[in-house]
């Protein structure tokens, strides 16, 4: 604990590590507060669940369709251009979501504000290992998902808040501000590492917009391949639960709205620890091992929560699924920027990062199809199973190429 204690200190102590944690959690801030701003919206002008899903599926299309291109641009040797004009996009499609409240006119607008964020994202965490020592970079990237973890809620409540008492323009006001600190943090970066602008030239226009070469790139690293591979169902499993977690609090359990919100930010709290918790895990081993007993916990739990007999019950269990699911991606991502080729991370990581937006999309489809015929409890059960399937696929695939 000491050890790790010294280590956040030491990241905390490099001013531009400092900073640019701090930007990026405002603006994850901006984020929560618009994206909470935009349900409100669709509710409020009464669109119904098509409307919502379509605004949903325009928030993931531009992750899994610029993955590509956002795998090249993070790997320029100056990645400053990237950052700025993205975080300028955000700013200003921000502002016309402020301006106005049509519903095609949000849509469009959305669009482009995600375009923003997959093209800066994979920029950002291929530029973090740059901003510390190597032997910090897992702290430092474990640091970053703790001040994430406590940023997104944050956002949520202030676009609750704002929508309330300032009016439908101001969570989107907040989140054009937010995009200002991403703008001087981005000119603390430095030109470091990556290809030269002109690097891209030559390959095929086909693997340049499609994620080909992130897909060839994570398959040179067979244990990183593995385990993104086991963890990519696992997140549609995982996340499908969302569609009837709300039914089985409510409906089975008898538990209160204010119940269920307490379960969410249980979880939310845990996945904090258990994004710091990550960042004790320094070498490779321990890394894998931290991430294969959290593919375990987390799908061991939620079959316990389908089991769940009392509410208290399932609030234990949420948190234990919390902190394991803080810990597993944190890890997951060390793993990226430290177990990869610097030359071809950006491309990992934007494939990565695109192949789980898809998940959660197919994710919504499983959760409703798992809500209507099985029911809250069963579908728990089901997925608990279903991940501890995955678990027990992986840790085997994994020690087989251990031992090679």
């Amino acid at each position: 604990m000491k050890g790790l204690l010294h280590d956040i200190g030491a990241v905390l102590g490099v001013r531009r590590a400092r900073w640019v944690l701090l930007a990026l959690a405002a603006s994850v801030v901006g984020d929560g507060a618009a994206r909470v701003g935009l349900l409100l919206r669709v509710h409020e002008q009464g669109g119904g669940s098509p409307t919502l899903a379509v605004l949903l599926v325009l928030f993931a299309l531009p992750l899994v369709f610029l993955a590509g291109v956002a795998g090249r641009l993070a790997e320029l040797s100056d990645v400053r251009p990237v950052v700025l004009a993205a975080a300028a996009t955000q700013l200003l499609a921000a502002l016309a979501l402020a301006w106005h409240e049509n519903l095609v006119w949000t849509g469009g607008a959305v669009l482009v504000l995600q375009c923003g964020f997959a093209l800066a994202n994979p920029a950002w965490v291929v530029a973090l290992p740059r901003l510390v020592p190597e032997k910090r970079v897992g702290t430092l990237v474990s640091l970053h998902h703790g001040v994430l973890a406590i940023a997104a809620p944050a956002g949520a409540a202030a676009g609750g808040l704002l929508m309330e008492y300032a009016g439908g323009w101001s969570p989107f006001a907040l989140d054009a501000l937010s995009c200002i600190p991403l703008i001087l943090a981005g000119l603390l970066l430095t030109g470091e590492g990556g290809e030269q602008p002109g690097g891209a030239a030559g390959r095929g226009v086909l693997r340049t917009l499609l994620p080909l070469d992130g897909v060839a790139a994570l398959r040179a690293q067979p244990v990183l391949a593995t385990l993104t591979f086991a963890v990519l169902p696992f997140v549609v499993v995982l996340e499908s639960v969302n569609a009837v977690e709300v039914f089985l609090v409510r409906d089975v359990l008898g538990g209160s709205a204010a119940a269920f919100g307490l379960s969410e930010g249980v979880a939310g709290a845990a996945a904090v620890v258990g994004a710091l918790w990550a960042g004790a895990a320094r070498v490779l081993h321990a890394r894998v091992t931290g991430i294969l007993v959290a593919l375990g916990g987390v799908a061991a739990a939620q079959l316990a929560q389908g089991l769940a007999p009392t509410m208290a019950v399932y609030v234990t269990l949420a948190a234990s699924v919390g902190l394991l699911m803080g810990r597993l991606n944190a890890l997951i991502m060390t793993l990226m920027v430290t177990a990869t080729d610097p030359a071809t991370r950006g491309r990992v990581v934007a494939f990565v990062g695109g192949a789980a937006r898809s998940c959660t999309v197919l994710a919504m489809a499983l959760g409703g199809v798992l809500g209507t015929f099985l029911g809250p409890r069963a579908s728990f059960i089901v997925v608990g199973v279903v991940g501890l399937g995955i678990c027990g696929w992986a840790t085997r695939a994994v020690r087989l190429e251990l031992a090679r």
